[in-house]
């Protein structure tokens, strides 16, 4: 591909006012009008400073995030061409920033409670959205989201030594299911993993029975959320878990009380990075055998399985550590306790899924998460619940539009499917949007169209 003309014979001017760069907008904000998510953020939102308009600043701030911004100036991007034609009650980004500013702790707990009724909603008006069985998967992580305003409020250095705010999400899935945002948390970047998680698998769990999802719902996390008081949450709320063991004394100890002949052997279709070494591992062997986890909580002691996988060891300190030679095999093992009643081999495949949920953090890093963007943490606390209605929505839209993006990820559906180009034409009192000639992904647009505009 090359340029078909000099640059002498060619000129550059932004002076086309009926113009927009992201007309799938248009069924997007519909959809969130269906749903009615302002009439609900008016409702719920007692921000100062917004009666009567939450719901308007609201979907101003989420329109920009699903345009592609990830700081409060670039929502400006709403103001571009013919976009005042479309849409009316877009707000100036500094506007928006002293609605964000005006936050406080109630007011984001607020918001969550907004984003949860709009996941609800979504998930009626969206078949395919939400799972319906034959399981459910609850998972349930955080990440670490770097900073660098020296005057960030909360701003501290985590697990990972790297001074940020600490994200917590709760995600929901199943089979074919790609996974939706079900409650998220924003805590100090020291926060330890498992701080909340109680709170914020509650509120999951209420929102997805808000919203009827069908069966059972196994609650999926690494070993920072093995404490009792999450697994005593978990069984009390009729669901199973499938959580990483910390390889304590007492689970090493029931670990050695396996016989060599219990081990079955696995070969992954695909190979997995070891977390350890960082190679790439293609085999592992497994067994159980049962575990008493918690033994000194009295009657809140939980019995359940206790499922290894051992790959070879490959740490050379270690195996020096070990002073063995080569004359006996080393292994390394990692746990998970459980109390779903799969089979060995599909239960410890189940546990290993637990891993999308780092394609979510991904997604939202990609976007609206790139930035944290004020000093004010509620004010953060509240473009993080923001950004999972942005996602939620760009799913949405996705599994409207089917095929491949019922499963894409949000920068794929942002790039095909919201960033469509089009020139405003006003004929007989109708609107019309004129699109490009053979756009690749036509046909999924026409489809999003159709179902959200015209039903």
């Amino acid at each position: 591909m090359q340029l078909s003309h000099t640059p002498g014979r060619m000129s550059a001017s932004f002076d086309e006012p009926n113009l927009v760069g992201s007309a799938g907008l248009v069924p997007a904000m519909m959809l969130a009008g269906r749903i009615g998510l302002v009439q609900v953020a008016d409702e719920l939102l007692t921000v100062p400073g917004a009666k009567g308009c939450a719901g308007t600043k609201l979907t101003s701030v989420l329109a920009g995030m699903l345009a592609g911004a990830d700081s409060i100036d670039d929502l400006d991007v709403l103001r571009h061409g013919a976009m005042a034609r479309l849409f009316g009650g877009v707000r100036a980004p500094s506007t928006l920033g002293s609605f964000l500013r005006s936050f406080r702790f109630g007011h984001v707990r607020q918001l969550d409670a907004v984003a949860a009724r709009t996941l609800c909603r979504l998930g009626e008006r969206v078949p395919g959205l939400l799972p319906t069985g034959p399981v459910v998967w609850l998972d349930v992580d955080d990440t670490i989201k770097p900073v660098y305003g020296r005057g960030k409020q909360g701003a501290q250095h985590g697990y990972t030594r790297v001074r940020g705010l600490n994200a917590q999400l709760a995600t929901v899935s199943g089979p074919d299911i790609a996974p939706v945002i079900a409650a998220a948390r924003l805590r100090r970047g020291a926060a330890s993993s498992a701080h909340g998680a109680v709170r914020l698998v509650r509120d999951a769990l209420a929102t997805l029975r808000r919203a009827h999802v069908a069966g059972p719902v196994l609650v999926r996390a690494d070993s920072a959320y093995y404490q009792q008081a999450l697994v005593a949450a978990i069984v009390k709320a009729g669901c199973q878990f499938s959580i990483g063991a910390r390889l304590n004394k007492g689970v090493r100890a029931q670990i050695a009380t396996i016989d060599e002949r219990a081990w079955t052997p696995i070969v992954y279709p695909n190979a997995i990075v070891d977390p350890d070494t960082g190679e790439l591992i293609s085999s592992a062997e497994i067994a159980e055998v049962g575990y008493t986890a918690f033994t000194s909580h009295g009657r809140g002691k939980v019995t359940a399985r206790l499922i290894v996988r051992r790959v070879p060891e490959r740490n050379t300190k270690k195996l020096a550590a070990a002073a063995q030679d080569g004359l006996f095999q080393v292994w390394r093992y990692h746990a998970l306790f459980t109390n779903q009643t799969a089979p060995l081999v599909e239960a410890e495949k189940t546990h290993r899924g637990h891993a999308i949920i780092e394609q979510v953090f991904a997604d939202l890093k990609a976007g609206p998460l790139a930035h944290l963007p004020s000093k004010s943490f509620n004010a953060n606390g509240a473009w993080l619940a923001l950004a999972t209605m942005a996602f939620n929505l760009t799913r949405a839209l996705g599994v409207t539009a089917g095929g491949r993006y019922r499963r894409a990820e949000t920068a794929t559906i942002r790039a095909h499917l919201i960033h469509t180009p089009a020139r405003v034409a006003t004929s007989a009192r109708r609107v019309r949007l004129h699109l490009p000639t053979r756009w690749p992904w036509a046909a999924h647009w026409q489809r999003l169209w159709t179902a959200i505009m015209t039903t």
